[in-house]
């Protein structure tokens, strides 16, 4: 009898749990609409993905997107975070979206919002095997050439902003005896840049090539080797050394902490007055797009500057020339340089082997 007043017990209890269960399912309500109707700011309106989640804006050049404040419509009943009309900081969501959630009864979505301003850029003009210094703030394009070179027709290979038109158009001659003037037009903005000949070596000071000028790179928690063979040379970067580590995707010491790379400090430092220079360039080539950093310092590791500066997704597998501007008020010599090839939190992608090269400080 007392085992069976026990089963009564379970029984019962179990139909009561079954019925909580049921009560339970009966008030989840999965009707509720939770697209995006639209998403506007300025009066631009946005072009929202309901299927992909993804909300994308480009806004007129100049605009200041540390202070936008979207106007978002959802359907009747649904309520958004952050809420339509609050004041936002978008100047970074081309490379981190800002994440808005439309809940509505027992459903909701979250979309990734990017707004940009409309650009177009050239990122590569080459003619032969000499590659343009782009000075993106001017918008100028300088090849240097041998003393002699005959530029009076000659055919570039161009790279710009995908979607972008071009004028004069690829594939076509030019004489650049005398500067050239390129048009790109995007979305329904020009941007143009100014295409020039100096005949003679290119300006700046060689801090590492991988060939005659190669000082040993310190490892920052990942151990560097240089001189190491380049795996791409048939793009802008036709030399057959550069410095590579295996970046890893962990978060441990051993190459996956965001700050792995290589250093010149120690017996290899450098000496590079910012009253005298203005910038450092870096060829860099990975598979994964982020942050490439420099560290910059003093001797001692003192006054120290972080620039970053984005290796994008358009250049994946192919050297890309990144431009690092040294801060204006900066007055402190620099004598160590650290470079992290990918400085982003650890974790975020696969182990994998990346490479730098032609480190060269640029004159003011």
């Amino acid at each position: 009898m007392k085992n069976f007043r026990y089963i009564i017990i379970a029984f019962t209890s179990l139909i009561f749990l079954a019925g909580c269960e049921k009560s339970d399912r009966d008030t989840v309500d999965l009707s509720g609409d939770v697209n995006i109707l639209s998403f506007t700011v300025n009066g631009h309106e946005a072009v929202v993905d309901n299927k992909a989640l993804t909300v994308k804006l480009l806004l007129p050049p100049g605009t200041d997107l540390t202070q936008l404040k979207p106007v978002v419509e959802i359907p009747e009943g649904a309520t958004v975070s952050p809420a339509s009309g609050t004041e936002l900081d978008f100047s970074t969501s081309a490379t981190t979206p800002i994440e808005y959630t439309v809940y509505n009864k027992n459903v909701y979505s979250t979309y990734k919002v990017k707004i940009e301003e409309i650009k177009a850029k050239i990122t590569l003009f080459k003619i032969g095997n000499t590659v343009g210094e782009i000075d993106e703030a001017n918008k100028t394009i300088t090849l240097y050439m041998t003393e002699g070179t005959d530029v009076s027709n000659v055919i570039p290979t161009i790279t710009y902003t995908e979607g972008a038109e071009i004028s004069p158009a690829i594939g076509t001659s030019i004489d650049l005896t005398n500067p050239v003037i390129y048009t790109l037009t995007y979305a329904g903005t020009q941007f143009t840049y100014t295409v020039s000949v100096e005949f003679g070596s290119a300006p700046g000071l060689v801090l590492f090539n991988g060939e005659d000028v190669k000082p040993e790179w310190g490892s920052i928690a990942a151990m560097v080797e240089s001189p190491y063979a380049n795996p791409k040379t048939d793009g802008i970067n036709a030399t057959p050394y550069c410095a590579s580590i295996i970046r890893d995707g962990s978060d441990t010491d051993a190459g996956g902490k965001p700050w792995s790379g290589g250093a010149l400090w120690n017996s290899y430092k450098v000496n590079i007055d910012p009253a005298l220079y203005g910038s450092f360039t870096l060829m860099v080539l990975k598979n994964v797009a982020g942050d490439v950093q420099l560290e910059i310092q003093s001797d001692g590791e003192q006054n120290k500057d972080w620039l970053k500066v984005w290796y994008s997704e358009d250049n994946l597998g192919k050297w890309q020339k990144l431009t690092f501007v040294i801060p204006e008020g900066r007055t402190a010599v620099i004598n160590n340089i650290l470079v992290a090839p990918h400085c982003h939190d650890a974790g975020t992608f696969s182990t994998q082997r990346m490479y730098w090269d032609e480190l060269t400080a640029m004159p003011k």
